[in-house]
C-alpha cells in the first residue's frame, strides 16, 4: 500500500506539473497571437503603401512619356514645315530649335527622373515582397527587371535626345537639305523606346493592381490561420487538460479508499458432543 501510495502522489505530481504547463501553453497562444496578425497586418500595410508608391510613380512615367512623344510629334511637325526652306535662322528653325530644346528636353529629363524613381521603388517593394514570401506560406511573385529596366531605357535615349538638339541647333547657322531626314531619324528612334517605356508603364499599372489584391487576399489568408492555429490548439489543451483533470481526480479516489481487513477464518463453534 506504501508503495502504491508513493506511485499514486509521483502521477498526480507528475500531471499537475503537465496541467500548468499546459495552461501556460495555452496562454502563450492566445499572447502571441495578436503579435503575429499585428506584424502580418503592418508588413500587408506596408506593402500596400510601396505598391501605392508604384503605382502613382508608374502613371506619372506614363503621363510623361505620353507628352515626350507629343513633343516628337511638334519637332517632327515643325521640321515638316521647314522642307526646303532652309536659310538660315529663318523663324521656321527657330521653332525647330525651340521644340527641341525647350519642349522635348525637358520632358525626357522628367519621364529619366520618374523612370528612376520608379526604379527605387520597385526595388524597394521586391525587397519587401521577398520578406512576405520568406514567410513560407503564402507567395507573391516580385517585380520582373523588365519594371527596372525602364530607367535604362531612358538613360540609353539621352545621348539620342542631345544630339538631336545639337542637330537642330546646328542647323540654324548652316542649314543642310538633310536635316528633315536626320531629324525624322532621331525622332523615330526615340519615339520607339518611349513607347515601350509608356506601354510598360501601362501594362504593370494593371500588374499592380493585381499584386495589392494578392497582398489583401495572402493577408486575410494568413491572418485566418493564426485564428485556425490559435483556436486548434485552444481546443487541444482544453482536451489534455480535461484528461489530466480527470486522471488526478482517479488516482486521488484510489488513495482515499481503505484496503478490505483480511484475517484468519475463524471456525464455527462444535457441540461438547461433537
Amino acid at each position: 500500500m506504501l508503495l502504491k501510495r508513493i506511485f499514486a502522489v509521483i502521477v498526480i505530481l507528475i500531471a499537475t506539473i503537465a496541467f500548468l504547463a499546459n495552461a501556460a501553453g495555452l496562454v502563450g497562444v492566445w499572447v502571441l497571437r495578436q503579435p503575429a496578425r499585428d506584424t502580418v497586418t503592418t508588413l500587408s500595410t506596408l506593402l500596400n503603401d510601396k505598391l501605392g508608391k508604384v503605382d502613382d510613380t508608374l502613371a506619372r512615367v506614363n503621363s510623361r512619356a505620353g507628352e515626350a512623344r507629343e513633343a516628337l510629334v511638334r519637332i517632327n511637325n515643325a521640321a515638316n514645315q521647314v522642307g526646303d526652306r532652309l536659310e538660315n535662322n529663318s523663324p521656321l528653325l527657330t521653332k525647330l530649335v525651340d521644340a527641341a530644346r525647350d519642349d522635348l528636353a525637358p520632358k525626357v529629363g522628367e519621364l529619366r527622373a520618374q523612370a528612376a524613381m520608379l526604379h527605387d521603388t520597385a526595388i524597394s517593394v521586391n525587397a519587401a515582397l521577398e520578406t512576405l514570401n520568406d514567410l513560407q506560406l503564402v507567395t507573391v511573385p516580385t517585380f520582373s527587371e523588365e519594371l527596372s529596366a525602364v530607367s535604362g531605357r531612358i538613360d540609353a535615349i539621352q545621348e539620342d535626345v542631345q544630339e538631336l538638339r545639337a542637330g537642330v541647333e546646328q542647323a540654324r547657322t548652316s542649314a543642310s537639305a538633310s536635316l528633315i531626314a536626320a531629324v525624322t531619324a532621331k525622332t523615330d528612334k526615340i519615339d520607339k523606346v518611349i513607347a515601350q517605356v509608356q506601354f510598360t508603364a501601362a501594362k504593370y499599372q494593371e500588374i499592380v493592381t493585381q499584386k495589392r489584391q494578392q497582398v489583401a487576399d495572402r493577408t486575410s489568408t494568413l491572418v485566418s490561420m493564426i485564428n485556425l492555429v490559435a483556436v486548434s490548439l485552444t481546443v487541444l489543451f482544453l482536451v489534455i487538460a480535461a484528461g489530466q483533470v480527470l486522471l488526478i481526480r482517479v488516482v486521488a479516489r484510489s488513495m482515499t479508499k481503505t484496503p478490505t481487513s483480511t484475517g484468519m477464518p475463524t471456525l464455527a463453534p462444535t457441540s461438547p458432543l461433537g
